[in-house]
């Protein structure tokens, strides 16, 4: 079912002032769960764009996001990962709901696989390009959107966990990647940048990987900062980020 509505909000990464922005709600229910997805569609775009956030779900920041990727030309869908039950008010409850996603990766990228091919069929992208992009757990949801689904151009993923497993064999290698790291990211330990290194080396994918020096975790949101947790941004790196993202998603 899609729906439209306006949703307010203030304006996030880099830019700080209110818009109302319409879009069209994606409702799915699978799992026993209600999903809504959020379609900031614009008319006459080739290209689409999935959009996963951050464990705190669908939030101002990703519709900014959105509505950053549809002046740039691109058509833009916000996924929901969790469904309508899942509390994610607090920090344990947004640990809690990771764990839940990620304890089996072969049950995520199913999950990945039925909102993907629900999302397809209503937000009709058939005759579109297709990326990904995402941030922090939703990094890894793009990057293995990209190694599990065919016909993805782009899987951008910026400050992503990359504690995915290595032993999948990639089901489209024209895939091109994109890994947007923070060198201090406390999150990002050097053995998973060494093992992703590796794996995207033996298995002859095109990627691209980037690590900004002096940069911790959740470098691109606006507001954060606990730096004794390894968190905060920086908004140098976020919009320096940014313009690296768009030009792959223009020239894929």
């Amino acid at each position: 079912m899609i729906k439209t509505q306006k949703e307010k909000y203030s304006g996030v990464f880099i830019m700080n002032s209110e818009q109302t922005i319409e879009h069209a709600i994606i409702e799915q229910n699978t799992e026993g769960e209600l999903f809504r997805h959020e379609h900031f569609q614009l008319t006459g775009a080739s290209h689409q764009v999935l959009v996963y956030p951050t464990w705190a779900g669908i939030t101002d920041f990703e519709r900014r996001v959105a509505s950053r990727l549809n002046s740039a030309g691109f058509d833009a869908v916000i996924v929901d990962l969790f469904g309508n039950t899942q509390d994610l008010s607090t920090i344990e409850a947004r640990k809690s709901a990771m764990h839940r996603l990620t304890r089996d990766f072969n049950h995520m990228v199913e999950h990945l696989c039925q909102l993907n091919t629900f999302i397809c069929t209503q937000a009709g992208n058939e005759d579109k390009q297709a990326s990904a992009m995402g941030f922090c757990l939703g990094g890894m949801c793009a990057v293995l959107t990209g190694l599990t689904r065919a016909g993805y151009m782009a899987a951008i993923s910026f400050h992503g966990l990359l504690s995915f497993p290595k032993d999948r064999r990639p089901t489209d290698t024209t895939t091109r990647f994109m890994l947007l790291n923070g060198n201090i990211d406390p999150m990002v330990p050097e053995e998973d940048i060494c093992a992703t290194l590796n794996y995207f080396e033996d298995n002859q994918l095109d990627l691209t990987f980037m690590n900004f020096s002096r940069t911790l975790h959740s470098f691109s949101i606006p507001g954060a900062y606990n730096p004794d947790a390894g968190v905060m941004y920086n908004p140098d790196v976020a919009e320096q980020s940014w313009r690296y993202a768009l030009d792959l998603l223009k020239h894929v």
